[in-house]
C-alpha cells in the first residue's frame, strides 16, 4: 500500500559528489503540483464524503550552455527523474516526486468501510482504523486508537503510494520534505494520517526473498517513524498530526537541506 519511495537499487551505489550537489542545489525550484477529485453525491468509490489526491514535485529547466558543450545535463543523468516532458522550446518539466492517496471527511462520508472496500483491496486494509459514529453522527476511530489520538479535526488523510527519483534519496531527506509538505496542503483538517509501508521498489522474486524483503521493509518503516509515524493495528501506521514529533522532525530535515 503506502508502498515508499525510499528504498531501493539506486540508493546502495556509490553517489556521485557532484550530480548530489547539483540535486540539492535544484531543491529552490521544486515546485509542489496537487490535484484532488470528490463526487457530489454516490456512494462506495463515489462516496461525496471522500476525495481522492495527487501530487508530483517537479523542476522546470532550461537548456544551458553544458547541454551545448555536450555535457550531460543532471536530468538526463540515470534515476534523477521519474518523467520528464516538455513544456515549449525553451523548457522541460521534470518530475522527481510522485504520491497519491485519500482523504477521508468523517463528518460526511456514508460508509467509510464501502467507500474503502470499493476502491481497492489495499485501501481495504484500512478499514480498521474506523469505529461506529458518535451521538454527532460522525466516524470514529476503533475505540483504543480514538483514546490516543489528540488532534480534534474530522479528516483522515491515507498516503497510498509514494515515489521519489532514486539519485534523490540519501541526500539528507528530501523524500520526507516533500512527503511532509504535501501533507501540509492535504491536511486541511487532520485527525490522522495513515500508511501501509512497503518498499515498491523491489521486483515479484525479491518481494519472496526474505534476505532482501525484510531488510527493505525495516528501511521504509524507519523512514516513516523519522515523520513521526508509529505502528497501530495489523502493519499500519499512523500519524497524529497534533504530536509535536512530526514538525520537529520537518524542521530538523529543513535546517539540514538549508531550506
Amino acid at each position: 500500500m503506502e508502498k515508499s519511495e525510499y528504498y531501493g537499487p539506486m540508493a546502495a551505489r556509490r553517489r556521485n559528489p557532484d550530480l548530489s550537489r547539483q540535486l540539492l542545489a535544484q531543491l529552490q525550484w521544486v515546485e509542489l503540483h496537487l490535484n484532488s477529485q470528490a463526487s457530489l453525491a454516490g456512494s462506495d468509490e463515489t462516496d461525496p464524503g471522500t476525495s481522492d489526491w495527487w501530487t508530483k514535485a517537479t523542476v522546470r529547466v532550461l537548456p544551458d550552455e553544458d547541454e551545448a558543450d555536450g555535457v550531460e545535463p543532471w536530468y538526463e543523468v540515470e534515476g534523477t527523474a521519474l518523467s520528464t516532458k516538455r513544456l515549449d522550446e525553451e523548457s522541460i518539466d521534470v518530475t522527481i516526486f510522485e504520491a497519491n492517496g485519500l482523504t477521508i471527511d468523517l463528518q460526511h462520508v456514508e460508509d467509510v468501510h464501502d467507500a474503502l472496500d470499493a476502491r481497492s483491496e489495499d485501501y481495504a486494509k484500512f478499514i480498521p482504523l474506523f469505529g461506529g459514529r458518535d451521538q454527532f453522527g460522525f466516524v470514529t476511530l476503533r475505540a483504543d486508537l480514538e483514546d490516543q489520538i489528540e488532534s480534534l479535526g474530522t479528516h483522515v488523510v491515507i498516503i497510498d503510494r509514494v515515489q521519489l527519483a532514486p539519485a534523490w534519496r540519501g541526500l539528507g531527506g528530501v523524500g520526507r520534505l516533500l512527503t511532509a509538505r504535501l501533507l501540509r496542503w492535504v491536511c486541511a483538517d487532520p485527525r490522522l494520517v495513515a500508511v501501509l509501508p512497503f518498499p515498491i521498489d523491489l521486483d515479484r522474486a525479491l518481494l519472496k526473498d526474505d534476505s532482501v524483503f525484510e531488510p527493505a521493509l525495516e528501511q521504509v518503516r524507519r523512514t516513516w517513524a523519522a515523520l513521526g509515524f508509529r505502528p497501530d493495528t495489523g502493519r499500519l501506521w499512523v500519524m497524529d498530526p497534533s504530536d509535536g514529533t512530526h514538525q520537529n522532525a520537518v524542521t530538523q530535515i529543513e535546517k539540514t537541506l538549508d531550506l
